[in-house]
């Protein structure tokens, strides 16, 4: 583990600061606050620490379908674009203080509205995860014209303008986990993906008269420019239990650095035009995370990027901090209900707020489908000339459907300190009561065994 602490450093130090935002992804990370690194398990294990797919886990193996949105508005830029359209189309109402006022809300240092979209495919067998993950990040950025009079605002000539400008990235890649055989509980893993991203520019001139705002969207796709590249992410875990026996809470430790080689891409003849210099670059990111088990039916999870990440809005960095738990009701092989809940703040920006997340989801037998939110208390304006509403600043979205097979129950702390479940299911067989610590840390021991077995045979 020693070893990956300096190339990581050599790595993100050697390539400029910051990247795209991190993407929580998967309905379970949501609901915990956007932490996973030290938690992650299963096929999505390789987005999150690609480390952890040789841990043996319950639900190893088999399919994982996450599908999320964020969006968030940064200062006023909502409002002020809006005062502007309702003064066009309203021009026996026009002043030039109510220019100036629409103008200065536009004209704020980091204005902006961020949308995001993430969806993936991932597949986990013994080792080895093979995923189809694909992130798409834009952002609205404001420009105004400062000849702005009653006269060119009437007639549609001022130039204030919104700039769209994002990218779809589409990743198709392997990745692989290990146990280090001379450390025991810590391993090391990696993907190596291809890169196929759509960068897109679009100006939107919100006071001519031939806008069509239901076209804006469909511009900045058709002007988006298609190119590829290859992505490489690194990660490490440290699972304490299986290095020091009956150390309380079952503590675990991660880093994870993704697109550590600084994938860049084509710039679109729109961005060209505009003055946009150089490539569109996917900066390196990189995280850590950390996670207790004070029960066998309670999870604790926090992260913290590492690096100060850009967005796609101009002056606004994303640099979060999540925790969260997660309580398993009924806690058994073949049924369960997770109960997420938890906190995220963007530690890059004094004015984000704290998010509030949640999540639920219903284990049955293989089938497993999650959901999860989260949102800010904040509130922004619409606008102020006319009919004016109130909007969340920032909110996610996830579900997620999982197939999953196969593992063993992580290790537990001891059994002295371990009640039952909070919701216990009615006794039936043997084999559905709670097991000691010693017995979960053998077939632990086991399935470990078992895993690395298979992946000697894995082609």
């Amino acid at each position: 583990m020693n070893n990956i602490f300096p190339l990581l450093a050599v790595l993100l130090f050697a390539a400029p600061a910051g990247a795209l935002e991190w993407h929580p992804m998967g309905a379970r990370a949501v609901g915990m606050g956007g932490a996973g690194v030290a938690e992650s398990r299963g096929p999505l294990a390789s987005y999150w620490n690609a480390a952890a797919l040789g841990r043996a886990t319950e639900n190893a193996y088999g399919l994982q379908f996450p599908v999320g949105a964020h969006a968030a508005l940064t200062g006023t830029v909502l409002e002020g674009a809006n005062d502007l359209e309702s003064l066009k189309n309203n021009p026996l109402t026009i002043t030039q203080a109510k220019i100036d006022a629409a103008l200065a809300k536009l004209n704020e240092p980091g204005n902006g509205m961020r949308l995001g979209v993430d969806a993936g495919a991932d597949f986990k067998v013994g080792k080895l995860a093979f995923f189809t993950n694909g992130f798409v990040d834009i952002g609205m950025v404001p420009t105004i014209d400062p000849n702005a009079t009653v006269t060119t605002i009437g007639n549609g000539t001022n130039n204030s303008k919104l700039t769209l400008k994002g990218a779809q990235v589409l990743e198709f890649g392997v990745g692989y986990g290990h146990e280090l055989p001379f450390a025991q509980g810590v391993f090391l893993g990696g993907n190596v993906k291809v890169m196929n991203a759509l960068v897109g520019y679009y100006d939107y001139f919100v006071l001519r008269n031939t806008n069509d705002e239901s076209d804006m969207f469909s511009k900045f796709k058709n002007g988006a420019k298609k190119s590829s590249n290859f992505g490489v992410d690194l990660g490490a875990l440290w699972d304490v239990n299986r290095t020091f026996e009956n150390v309380p809470l079952h503590p675990r430790l991660g880093i994870v650095g993704r697109n550590l080689n600084n994938p860049k891409f084509k710039q679109p003849d729109a961005a060209v035009a505009a003055g946009v210099a150089g490539k569109f670059a996917v900066n390196p990111q990189a995280r850590v995370g950390a996670s207790i088990s004070p029960f066998n039916w309670w999870n604790i999870a926090a992260d913290l990027d590492l690096t100060r990440n850009l967005t796609a809005v101009d002056n606004v960095a994303s640099r979060q901090f999540g925790l969260g738990n997660e309580f398993n009701i009924f806690n058994r092989s073949w049924i369960n209900i997770p109960l997420r809940v938890g906190l995220m703040r963007n530690l890059a920006e004094t004015g984000s707020g704290t998010m509030l997340t949640a999540g639920t989801g219903l284990n049955f037998l293989h089938l497993i489908v999650d959901v999860s939110g989260a949102i800010s208390p904040k509130k922004v304006k619409t606008q102020s000339e006319g009919e004016s509403t109130e909007l969340p600043k920032e909110a996610y979205a996830s579900i997620q459907l999982s197939i999953l097979f196969g593992g063993s129950s992580d290790s537990k702390p001891s059994a002295s300190s371990e009640p039952p479940a909070p919701t216990p299911a009615p006794a039936t067989k043997t084999d559905d009561q709670p097991v000691s610590t010693e017995k979960v840390r053998q077939e632990a021991e086991k399935a470990q065994k078992a895993l690395d077995a298979e992946s000697k045979k894995t082609p």
